[in-house]
């Protein structure tokens, strides 16, 4: 099937890779031109990880966001050479709106692939003294976990993704005992396979040096408007569009602010990646809201 009506869609970001997420889509000439690029451009087997793993090497921190990038930016490719008209918008949670980016024109792939290199070598030099990461949380009230964070100020709400789901980011020796201290209370919460204190005041020292290496690139005009992950404002320009990604690293993830201006837009929503991450969370802050998924092969292919 391909939508006949422009949608919204939503990219995914890191944690949605998995073994087998290309499967079938290595016969589309769309996908499998932007993995070569990828591939040419980053020196990873990304295909050769997506099909085979196995799943430790595919989710090494290097490999899994230029995986899921590739991925979605790919799947976008097919479906418009498959007579998908231009989304209304597009959207995406963490680094998946680095692929929103990439769909609407506003950078290159090999642009939005060198930001994430780049946020991953300064994180690499910035944190070498101290296990940083990040922590998820389930089925807690937000003001009770506000309430636990008082006791560990190292740490910061990274995450708002729905009404009892968040991310904390900061040390590690500091989300280990908020885990521990939630567990009983919480549906579910654990440490997440990211190393570094993503989208929270940590990641603030690092946004003049990421902004001068990346300097180099001339955003240009979106093909369609872009929803900010931070509070769900309308980016319309390309420089506000790329200032937003640089400086998404270090702002929290809102996506109940997302959903709101997804309500206002009334239109099919669809997700542009492997899994169904976004659905959930879509979906867990308004369960009116459906969203289909991409992931499927064009009718025909």
């Amino acid at each position: 099937m391909t939508p006949s009506s422009p949608s919204v869609l939503l990219f995914p970001g890191q944690g949605t890779e998995a073994v087998g997420m290309s499967a079938g889509w290595e016969s589309q000439p769309a996908w499998v031109e932007t993995l070569v690029t990828a591939e040419t451009h980053t020196g990873y087997p990304l295909r050769r990880l997506m099909a085979e793993g196995p799943l430790e090497a595919l989710r090494f921190q290097r490999h899994a966001p230029c995986a899921v990038l590739a991925h979605s930016v790919g799947l976008f490719r097919a479906w418009r050479q498959a007579g998908m008209p231009l989304p209304r918008a597009a959207t995406g949670h963490s680094m998946g709106f680095y692929s929103a980016l990439v769909a609407a024109g506003v950078v290159p792939l090999e642009a939005a692939l060198d930001l994430l290199d780049t946020v991953e070598g300064l994180s690499e030099a910035a944190f070498a003294g101290r296990a940083m990461g990040m922590a998820f949380i389930i089925g807690v009230p937000e003001l009770d976990v506000r309430q636990a964070l008082l006791a560990h100020p190292a740490l910061a709400l990274s995450n708002r993704n729905g009404q009892a789901q968040f991310t904390v980011s900061g040390p590690v020796d500091a989300l280990e005992p908020l885990v521990a201290a939630l567990r009983p209370s919480a549906f579910k919460v654990g440490l997440l396979p990211i190393r570094h204190p993503l989208h929270g005041p940590h990641m603030a020292a690092l946004l003049p040096a990421l902004a001068r290496r990346m300097a180099v690139v001339a955003p240009s005009a979106p093909a369609f408007p872009l929803i900010s992950h931070f509070d769900g404002r309308l980016l319309t320009t390309g420089g506000e569009a790329w200032d937003d990604g640089l400086a998404s690293v270090a702002l929290p993830v809102d996506w109940l602010a997302v959903v709101a201006r997804l309500e206002t837009l009334a239109a099919p929503l669809a997700e542009c990646g492997h899994g169904s991450q976004l659905s959930g969370l879509t979906r867990w802050a308004n369960r009116s809201l459906q969203v289909e998924s991409l992931q499927r092969l064009p009718q025909g292919a």
